[in-house]
């Protein structure tokens, strides 16, 4: 599979929840939603080398991330400074792991069980449980 093309995408967890970040403010948990207007769905994918990658929001200004150093079930966040992310193809077109850097754990469904579902550093899997589509939309 080819290497993702720098550009803006949805990223989808199952074909109907959707990366989402409802406010675009430093430390804003990142959750899992249905397509809706106003909430932040769109995110600029930026290829750094490799299979190194930033995910912010379209502006540039607040990028995927965690907090500090990697741990497991660490909730995804928004924050200033960029984050590199390790893109690893799936086993279907279009579909990503996004792995962190230099650590064993992947961005995946948190474990606490609330609604709307949260993103947290998850443990690394099978394919089938994190591979996240990305729908290019420009």
């Amino acid at each position: 599979m080819a290497a993702l093309t720098d550009g803006l995408y949805q990223i989808l967890f199952t074909n109907e929840q959707l990366l989402t970040a409802p406010d675009a403010r430093p430390d804003t948990p990142l959750m899992l939603l249905p397509q809706e207007d106003g909430v932040h769905q769109e995110w600029k994918v930026t290829g750094k080398g490799g299979n190194a990658y930033t995910i912010s929001l379209p502006d540039g200004l607040m990028h995927v991330s965690y907090d500090g150093e990697p741990d497991m079930h660490e909730p995804a966040i928004l924050r200033l400074e960029p984050r590199e992310w390790n893109l690893i193809p799936g086993q279907e077109p279009d579909t990503y792991q996004i792995a962190v850097v230099n650590a064993p754990m992947r961005l995946g469904l948190s474990l606490l069980r609330i609604y709307p579902p949260r993103v947290a550093l998850a443990p690394e899997y099978g394919d089938r449980y994190q591979a996240w589509i990305f729908k290019n939309i420009g």
